[in-house]
């Protein structure tokens, strides 16, 4: 098996690369990401990362969101995912939402994918009103996205829910979500992959 980054044959890497042969990235690329657990809140809900937000990380999230790498799905929660499993069993994991026009690019959604090796129930629950990719706006602007989003006609949300995401930068995205939901009627909580240095405390 190769690493999907670097290209390297793992089977005559490190001796880590052979025992945890699962790792879609050879141990020297999986270093390269900032492995760091990150708690802070938005609107009342605490937010989870695992990861900082680093060019490492970027570089692979960009492979996988818009090259179309889907061999990488399983790249990003590989050495939580048991944990996420424990802490996470019974929610309903809700899907925060992408352009649609990149949703389209793609030909599927990054979030389903990267989730799915958790085994958990997920709901693309929310849409954005307004077809604008975040990577092009300033600070400010993406800080009023959080006005964007809305939950999808029909939808039924459980009563324990966890807002997953692959990044949080402003918190605009997760903001407009929390706007969305009755906190009174759910058990909220938000786990995004990796963190803005920014929310580092």
């Amino acid at each position: 098996m190769r690493c999907l980054m670097c290209g390297k044959d793992m089977r005559y890497g490190s001796l880590k690369d052979i025992l945890y042969g699962d790792d879609v990235l050879c141990e020297a690329c999986r270093n390269t990401w900032l492995k760091k657990r990150i708690v802070c809140a938005i609107d009342g809900v605490r937010v989870q990362s695992d990861y900082v937000y680093n060019k490492a990380f970027s570089q692979c999230l960009i492979q996988f969101k818009e090259c179309g790498d889907e061999a990488l799905k399983d790249a990003f929660l590989w050495g939580v995912r048991k944990k996420l499993k424990r802490r996470y069993k019974g929610y309903t994991l809700l899907l925060l939402p992408s352009a649609k026009e990149k949703v389209e690019q793609r030909g599927f959604l990054h979030l389903h994918e990267m989730f799915s090796c958790l085994g958990l129930e997920m709901l693309d629950a929310f849409e954005k009103t307004v077809n604008i990719s975040q990577k092009t706006l300033s600070a400010e602007q993406r800080s009023e996205m959080k006005h964007t989003i809305r939950l999808k006609e029909g939808i039924q949300l459980p009563k324990k829910i966890v807002l997953v995401d692959d990044t949080v930068t402003t918190g605009a995205t997760l903001s407009g979500a929390i706007s969305c939901l009755e906190k009174r009627n759910h058990v909220i909580e938000a786990y995004c992959v990796s963190a803005n240095h920014t929310w580092i405390r």
